[in-house]
């Protein structure tokens, strides 16, 4: 089983794989790699655990809800619900350790014990509580589709481990300095739009950047927003005074280059930034982990210790709620703790009956 191109096709990605029961090649054509590769992961899993699927062109054949199990239902919701190749990715990911324990049961016989059974099995893995959750939320909403189609019963799902997130120190100020001197032109770029723009280093915001999300003349960053929050596709960022000649003599240098997006190496649009990262933080002598991604977490951390209110902050950032920052910042307001408590009139001229008697000395002579 793999993919193939094949030129001078109407849909020239092919992929093929031999039928268990048969012997003979099947396959099926597509337009573009990434639909053959999504192709290819789905008939993976049905080879693995749906063979029965290829019986007799089973691949149109709806299985008996009576007897579905586990898996021929998840190959049902992955169907319906065409996941790009990386949420493929991460949806098999998911789903490895409750379809070796619950792939062969039927569906409708999966219930609140089972699940638990999963989860502790996860647990006791050395997973992190934050990815058991992650990874059983997967697995409960395939059973929830299930019910909704009429495969199986309401789900009674135990509950799931809260999501304590690890918490990363973001970089200080001398730090992102020494990161700036020692980076690559586009990392360099990364650093500001990170940390002094807030937005999310990665493919989901970051490196979708063009030149149409930037109005100078407005001094604002158009940022079109993760799919994490459905209600705002997009959001207007300011661009500090201070960088306006910087990000004009990019705009200079794109614009000659013939370049579109603000991410690009050598005129190619970035797709991952990990190895320069590296290398700057390496070069600047920084050696304790930083991620790019907390270069957003600087964002958040200087503009809550400037006073800056969450909700602007949460907003700025593209969070659906201010919860997410009093979540993952709540220690970064330890100054404005203090600073209130000394806001508090002074209470040095309170009444003498207030203060504490003192007891007399004992005499021992």
């Amino acid at each position: 089983m793999a993919v193939r191109y094949r030129e001078g096709r109407a849909s020239p990605w092919q992929c093929y794989w031999n039928n268990p029961f048969t012997g003979k090649r099947e396959c099926a054509n597509f337009r573009t790699k990434e639909e053959a590769e999504k192709h290819d992961s789905l008939t993976k899993h049905r080879l693995r655990f749906e063979r029965e699927s290829f019986d007799k062109g089973g691949e149109d054949q709806e299985p008996e809800t009576s007897f579905l199990s586990l898996d021929a239902c998840y190959l049902q919701y992955l169907k319906q619900k065409q996941f790009t190749k990386k949420g493929m990715t991460w949806q098999m990911d998911a789903m490895r350790l409750p379809s070796k324990m619950l792939g062969s049961k039927p569906i409708a016989e999966i219930g609140r014990a089972e699940l638990q059974i999963v989860m502790d099995e996860m647990s006791r893995a050395n997973v992190k509580p934050v990815t058991v959750r992650a990874r059983m939320s997967v697995l409960r909403t395939v059973l929830r589709w299930a019910a909704a189609q009429g495969y199986r019963g309401p789900v009674d799902c135990p509950a799931l481990p809260p999501a304590h997130y690890e918490q990363f120190i973001p970089p200080t100020p001398e730090e992102l300095a020494a990161i700036l001197q020692n980076a690559a032109p586009h990392i360099a770029r990364v650093v500001i739009l990170g940390a002094q723009c807030g937005v999310r280093v990665g493919p989901s915001e970051l490196l979708r950047l063009t030149w149409k999300d930037v109005d100078l003349s407005q001094h604002v960053l158009r940022v079109h927003g993760a799919r994490k929050n459905p209600y705002a596709m997009w959001r207007e960022v300011p661009i500090r005074e201070s960088l306006l000649p910087l990000f004009a003599r990019w705009q200079q240098e794109d614009a000659e280059l013939g370049v579109e997006y603000l991410i690009h190496y050598k005129g190619k649009p970035v797709k991952r930034i990990q190895t320069g990262w590296e290398v700057a933080l390496r070069r600047a002598g920084i050696t304790r982990r930083i991620r790019p991604y907390d270069l957003r977490h600087a964002f958040a951390t200087e503009a809550i210790a400037a006073g800056v209110d969450i909700g602007t902050v949460a907003r700025l950032m593209g969070h659906s709620s201010p919860s997410m920052i009093l979540m993952h910042y709540q220690y970064v307001m330890d100054g404005q703790k203090r600073a209130a408590v000394e806001a508090l009139p002074d209470l040095s001229m309170c009444p003498s009956a207030c203060a504490q008697k003192k007891k007399p000395i004992p005499s021992y002579q």
